[in-house]
């Protein structure tokens, strides 16, 4: 890519309407460690064993599942924050919930209560995974089709400002100086800034007229319509199982290695401070520059071709993470979580991209919601076996992360044919995304 051409793709990223999609994915981003990896490591330094904290994880079954309620954002108006507009009512709403749930995680003792942990995790969940189509929506519709990229890519950056830096370094570092309860109290008053952007500054978006809600004239039709309308629109895509075939695959093994990396760096022999030093702030360096490149690079090369590199070089990354269960040093660990920042990055950005244009506008929440479920269904249940596989390996985390390299080759292999029917990909989107404001 010429100097020109990049600067040309870059460009992009100074529209104004990126600005509140890069806050509300801090917003998103925010409760994924206080549910995943941290959680993790303060479930596994409680005594728990890999299998056990690998299960806990099925907490966050509402990410898997959050489609079912997503009509919901759609069509009901906000409660409370009604005159903020669709979007912006429930994005109030449940940032208002999600601090109160974060209080009380942040309260709870493994040791004393795991099943009261547990229903605290789950309404973290709850409210996180929805938030997430609010979110989704809300930026889907706020960007128009050559912003769609950028927009995928600014919202990853976001989320990773608020989940890798604030809730995963930030969070590390305030557990080891001051315990786990005041680390998510000082997380959740975090939560407050964007609930203030949305309450004084993001603006609602604005629909085509064709697009926006209108009222159902009785509950049938409005079943119809926040439910069977939109899933209708998406089954008519082409290749629309093999896509489906490919949304639960891409990220299975991403998913295996995330679910276990914090118990790997534990085991690996590092404290809180250096896993907080090099996985977060190394990590995330690197993760947003492969999102901002990412960003520019399926602009220029297309998402269904920009999608299959990133998927190849996210899988290879994870054999960096063998080297590191090998040679468990300092440099090993910069390397393998700077690599894997990376390419990560630029999948989440190629992956979100692909997602979000498949989306219609005025059903962008439920459609996306449901896209996201199915991959998320993936990450969360099957993942869930990430420590147990570990365990019947004796330990042998080397032959763990190569096992996860491999288990993307089937999405890729998919994704692959789907690029041969269509020339390169744009087949599959037969009905171009024309919201703007």
């Amino acid at each position: 890519m010429g100097l020109s051409r990049l600067g040309t793709a870059l460009s992009v990223y100074r529209d104004a309407r990126l600005l509140p999609v890069l806050v509300l994915g801090l917003a998103s981003g925010l409760p994924s460690p206080l549910l995943f990896a941290n959680l993790s490591i303060w479930l596994a330094d409680s005594g728990f064993s890999r299998t056990s904290v690998a299960a806990f994880g099925a907490v966050a079954t509402p990410y898997a599942v959050n489609f079912l309620w997503a009509p919901v954002f759609d069509r009901v108006g906000a409660p409370l924050f009604s005159r903020l507009g669709q979007r912006r009512g429930w994005l109030a709403v449940l940032l208002v919930g999600l601090i109160a749930a974060v209080l009380l995680l942040g309260r709870q003792d493994p040791q004393g209560g795991l099943g009261v942990m547990a229903v605290c995790a789950i309404a973290v969940a709850f409210l996180s995974a929805s938030l997430d189509v609010v979110v989704d929506a809300y930026r889907i519709e706020i960007l128009d089709a050559p912003h769609m990229a950028a927009g995928s890519a600014v919202s990853v950056a976001g989320w990773h400002l608020g989940g890798t830096v604030i809730g995963g370094a930030g969070g590390l570092l305030l557990a080891a100086a001051y315990g786990w309860s005041t680390a998510y109290t000082i997380l959740a008053a975090v939560l407050a800034l964007p609930l203030a952007a949305v309450l004084f500054f993001v603006r609602e978006p604005r629909l085509p007229k064709a697009a926006a809600p209108s009222p159902a004239r009785s509950w049938l039709a409005g079943l119809r319509l926040a439910v069977v309308t939109p899933l209708k629109k998406l089954a008519a895509r082409p290749f629309w199982m093999e896509i489906l075939a490919f949304i639960v695959l891409f990220k299975f093994g991403d998913a295996m290695l995330g679910r276990m990396s914090g118990v790997f760096f534990r085991e690996m022999g590092f404290d809180y401070v250096t896993i907080a030093e090099v996985s977060k702030i190394y990590g995330i360096g690197a993760t947003f520059v492969g999102g901002l490149v990412g960003g520019g690079a399926v602009r220029v090369l297309g998402v269904g071709s920009g999608l299959f590199l990133a998927g190849i070089v996210m899988s290879a990354t994870n054999l960096l993470f063998s080297a590191l269960a090998l040679t468990p040093d300092r440099a090993h660990f910069i390397l393998a979580v700077a690599g894997d920042g990376l390419t990560s990055g630029f999948a989440v950005v190629a992956f979100v991209a692909f997602l979000s244009r498949l989306c219609d506008a005025g059903f962008a929440a439920t459609q996306y919601a449901l896209l996201t479920s199915i991959a998320n269904f993936t990450r969360i249940q099957l993942a869930g076996t990430s420590g147990w596989i570990v365990d019947r390996l004796n330990g042998d985390w080397a032959t763990f992360f190569a096992l996860t390299a491999a288990m993307a080759l089937p999405g890729l292999a998919i994704l692959a044919h789907v690029l041969r029917k269509t020339r390169m990909g744009d087949g599959v989107f037969s009905r171009t995304h024309r919201t703007r404001t």
